[in-house]
């Protein structure tokens, strides 16, 4: 991708989001940090434009810039969770896990253990549809952040014999899941 000056006034036509829009759905992720440096710096009190910015470091591969940048948000804005998912994503990206941060507030962050697939067996037990692994996998960050990927949560829930796998065995988008249901069979 070829490297874009931005000027905000630029897109003054079109709503925020639409500019943001095209240049994320274009994978410019060096645009990306571009446009959303230049938001940050016109609102450098507003924590949504100074977190976009972060997250833009981290879908630009830029790690550790990411991290340096968030940590010094989280200190100012302690509780706020997309500065949080966005650190441990960063931190997870280069093999860290949460302890590598010295935490004001800390996140609820999800292994992949028993717990999850508790939390994964009760959004599914009242579902009469299957969902995907991948759907399951984005309702987990309404209890914390999950430090691994959907094809390692699809994998650890194969293991267990409450479920029925449909579809894909190797996407997650694709891999359909559903609770295993009692039969009216024996009667």
């Amino acid at each position: 991708m070829e490297n874009r000056i931005f000027d905000l006034n630029e897109y003054d036509d079109l709503e925020e989001w639409e500019a943001e829009a095209d240049i994320f759905y274009e994978q410019d992720w060096a645009g990306l940090i571009e446009y959303r440096r230049r938001k940050a710096e016109k609102y450098p009190d507003s924590p949504y434009d100074q977190w976009a910015l972060g997250e833009a470091y981290v879908l630009n591969r830029e790690y550790e810039k990411a991290i340096s940048f968030l940590s010094g948000l989280h200190k100012k804005y302690a509780d706020d969770v997309n500065i949080q998912y966005s650190l441990l994503a960063a931190l997870r990206a280069i093999g860290k896990d949460e302890t590598a941060v010295d935490w004001i507030v800390k996140p609820v962050v999800l292994k992949i253990d028993e717990h999850t697939v508790e939390y994964c067996y009760n959004y599914l037990r009242p579902k009469r549809k299957p969902r995907t692994v991948y759907e399951v996998y984005v309702e987990l960050y309404k209890y914390g952040y999950p430090m691994f990927s959907d094809e390692q949560l699809m994998l650890f829930l194969h293991l267990d014999n409450r479920f029925i796998f449909t579809g894909s065995k190797d996407k997650s988008y694709d891999c359909f899941i559903a609770v295993k249901r009692k039969s009216n069979a024996k009667k």
